[in-house]
């Protein structure tokens, strides 16, 4: 009965996001050949120029003229393909399909998408072995990339989507040293994302030095030199991160001559913020002691003014036992510095998100523009038996924006006021009606843009769940199938109910040796936000501590036994479902 039920699984489609109000944290290469598509081998191209021994024209041609070129390029450049690349003859609109790559530690990696043809739209999204985003490119056209440098080892996935139009495309991966990084802007001829570097000036290294002195008294030493950028007013800067469990970081920004105000946000792979300083001064320093080593991400802002904003960073041992970190044993920063995503791309990012895990767009969406402290109210009818996922992205210069959602009798239904400027609240009515959106801008100002989506299938499933725990749970499930995990058939799906905020529960769990796993919890109505991580005894071995209430934690053992997962009530109470995931090549 298991098995069939396990089956039962890998027919769900996709789900609503979750949100939750501010609170504290809780301390295999692609294949040769599949059906759809085949392996291909890229041979060099006609269409490219090379002055130097390196290439210098833009991509031009077909898509296998392209991957022909983009071999010639990727090799000059010190990289290598890993595998054949793959083709896929035929993705639909809206399609999905994820491929991965045994990615090594202190490599770095650059993902293609090459389209065959013009009208289609791809996006990529690129995760580390702890389903941690690590690159994205969401820009509209047919030739999507993003380059990363995993911070552990182990199976990156590449979530390659048809965001509109349909048809053919070539997917390859190349790998090259950590010290070798590319921009393929120039290769596809888009937009430059050269960022302008800048040279400390002396009144800046002396407050870096000042802090460094500071930090030292704690234990911290200086593992990251001063990074400067050249940046205007809102300006971001996006830097990516190999965080060591082992240690605690600090990470400031000094503004140059020029600047009035920096501000400093460290972030996980979801582009939740875990540790944030923007207050109205001139430098901005955060501290983290990370749960998980792995990928985050390291935004910097030059809030007001313009001229160049530095970036140091320092860490010391979480533990006494364990070695003091030096610049060398401790590469922090693992790729270069781009520019931030910016009002439309981080909408696009969000966007394509909800489209894969199985919503459909839900009316209009709106644009408009908030002071700080002001509000703006939307209605919105919503249909009773369907749930909705409702969402609002700020621009540069919105620190912290709110959604409240209320009912026709002005009850409030649910909230995102967590610190951030990319609220969601999600919603099952059971009856229909006119309900009210209140955007309030909690800090900062700028542009926004707000749209609503619409779950268009079934609301109960398997097991008794129905609501907003089933489709938080088949929404995971479409994405964890997409990247090729199927529902364990030797584990027996469990519920919990969490009676207080804060409360934690832990299971046991049989798991075989030498396979990986991916463990997932969704919380039901009342539940907004679940912290789970998977233990070994006293050992953490994996940790998801995202703020929504669907944590999927992925480790892949090397010995049989009894494992724990710990559930922890991080925001709201009520009930949680547990499933264990496994993938088929493991």
């Amino acid at each position: 009965m298991t098995r069939f039920f396990g089956c039962l699984f890998l027919v769900l489609c996709i789900a609503a996001c979750g949100a939750s109000p501010r609170r504290a944290g809780w301390g295999a290469p692609p294949p040769e050949r599949q059906q759809g598509f085949s392996a291909v081998r890229a041979t060099p191209g006609a269409g490219v120029t090379q002055t130097g021994g390196q290439t210098t024209q833009a991509a031009s041609g077909d898509a296998r003229a392209i991957l022909g070129q983009f071999d010639v390029y990727m090799r000059q450049r010190g990289f290598q393909p890993v595998g054949p690349a793959i083709h896929n003859s035929n993705l639909a609109e809206s399609g999905l399909i994820a491929y991965a790559v045994a990615a090594q530690q202190g490599a770095c990696y650059a993902f293609v998408a090459i389209g065959e043809r013009p009208n289609q739209d791809i996006n990529i999204v690129v995760t580390d072995p702890g389903a941690r985003q690590i690159g994205f490119d969401v820009r509209p056209d047919n030739h999507p990339w993003a380059v990363a440098c995993p911070g552990v080892a182990g199976r990156v996935s590449t979530r390659v989507q048809m965001q509109s139009g349909s048809g053919g495309f070539y997917y390859t991966v190349y790998q090259g040293p950590s010290a070798q990084q590319v921009n393929l802007s120039e290769f596809f001829g888009g937009p430059s994302q050269t960022v302008q570097t800048a040279t400390i000036d002396t009144t800046t290294s002396g407050r870096v030095d000042e802090l460094g002195t500071r930090l030292s008294g704690q234990g911290f030493r200086r593992v990251v030199d001063p990074i400067g950028f050249v940046m205007q007013d809102r300006q971001e800067r996006m830097l990516p991160l190999n965080l060591d469990s082992r240690y605690c970081y600090s990470f400031a920004t000094f503004g140059g001559p020029g600047a009035r105000d920096t501000d400093v946000y460290l972030m996980d792979g979801g582009n939740n913020e875990l540790a944030t300083d923007h207050g109205t001064g001139l430098d901005s320093a955060v501290e983290y002691c990370p749960q998980q080593t792995g990928s985050y991400q390291l935004k910097v802002t030059m809030y007001a003014g313009s001229g160049p904003l530095f970036m140091a960073g320092f860490a010391r041992a979480a533990q006494a036992a364990t070695p003091t970190p030096t610049p060398a044993s401790t590469p922090v920063v693992s790729g270069e510095a781009t520019a931030g995503a910016g009002l439309e791309d981080n909408f696009r990012l969000l966007d394509s998100d909800m489209r894969a895990r199985g919503y459909e767009t839900f009316g209009e969406q709106t644009r408009g523009e908030l002071a700080s402290g002001t509000e703006r109210s939307l209605s919105i009818a919503l249909e009773g038996g369907k749930c909705y996922a409702i969402l609002a992205v700020g621009d540069n210069g919105v620190r912290d924006l709110d959604l409240i959602l209320s009912d026709s009798r002005d009850r409030e239904v649910d909230r995102d006021v967590e610190e951030n400027p990319r609220p969601i609240v999600r919603v099952c009515p059971t009856s229909s009606g006119t309900y009210t959106m209140h955007l309030r801008m909690f800090n900062g100002q700028g542009h926004f843009v707000y749209s609503a989506y619409r779950w268009p299938r079934g609301t109960r499933g398997p097991f008794g769940l129905r609501g907003l725990m089933y489709v938080r749970l088949a929404e995971m499930t479409q994405l964890l199938s997409a990247d090729q995990y199927t529902p364990d058939a030797d584990f027996t799906p469990a519920q919990g109910t969490f009676r207080a905020q804060g409360e934690t529960h832990s299971h046991e769990l049989q798991l075989a040796a030498n396979r990986c796993y991916s463990v997932l919890v969704v919380g039901g109505e009342g539940l907004d936000d679940v912290d789970a991580r998977l233990m070994q005894g006293n050992t953490q071995l994996a940790t998801d501590a995202s703020r929504n209430a669907f944590p999927n934690v992925r480790y892949c053992t090397t010995q049989a036994g009894t494992y724990s997962l710990g559930v922890r009530a991080a925001a709201g109470e009520g009930a949680y479902f547990y499933q264990l995931f496994t993938h088929p090549s493991e």
